[in-house]
């Protein structure tokens, strides 16, 4: 009930605009290890195989440690989460590359299973790119356009688990389209989920609530 209420009062103030970012210098890198850190109990009881790929000497970006820890928990517990024993799941954060843009671009043409945001190219220079994957219960086709939307949970996830608020990655893509930056995944049913996240490296703009 906490964890509901916390949820619906942070969408509250995004679509207020009364939500309050503190950009100041953060290291990408740690804050996400740090949240990894917080889910190996868990990644321990499933025996999941989790990998970590970091790029070196990534610059310290200016955001608010506070929203960028909820994009990384959300992520991160739902891949766990959502992915059965013995699976795998990782995180990568590296310097977004003119070769994922191609990639993606070509994807969209030959109309594979990808779910983007229309301008995912549009934002794509200075940006550190952050990869979330698992071979876990995947989205259902039929259901991609709603993942972001406000209480939605997809059938397949909603058997396997009756917890959940519906509201974590409606909070994730406000937390980064306020930040600038793009959020997209690629998804198969009983395959897994990619989630990508592009930051700006200009980063975010300090707002009062």
């Amino acid at each position: 009930m906490v964890e509901l209420v916390n949820a619906l009062l942070n969408v509250s103030r995004m679509e207020l605009g009364t939500f309050v970012v503190e950009p100041e210098p953060t290291d990408v890198v740690a804050l996400a290890q740090s949240v990894v850190d917080e889910h190996k109990p868990q990644i321990k009881v499933k025996a999941l195989k989790f990998s970590q790929k970091y790029a070196d000497n990534l610059p310290k970006l200016n955001a608010d440690p506070k929203l960028l820890r909820m994009v990384f928990q959300n992520l991160l517990s739902n891949s766990v989460k959502y992915t059965p024993e013995k699976g795998k799941a990782g995180i990568e954060i590296s310097l977004q590359s003119s070769s994922l843009r191609g990639a993606v671009a070509t994807k969209q043409s030959q109309g594979s299973e990808i779910a983007a945001l229309p301008s995912v190219a549009r934002n794509d220079k200075g940006a550190i790119l952050i990869k979330v994957s698992d071979t876990g219960y995947g989205i259902p086709k039929n259901q991609q356009d709603k993942i972001f939307t406000k209480l939605f949970r997809a059938d397949n996830v909603r058997e396997q688990d009756t917890e959940g608020t519906g509201l974590g990655l409606y909070i994730v893509k406000s937390i980064i389209d306020h930040s600038g930056g793009k959020i997209w995944f690629e998804s198969e049913e009983n395959k897994g989920t990619t989630f990508y996240v592009t930051l700006p490296l200009a980063g975010m703009k300090k707002k009062e609530g």
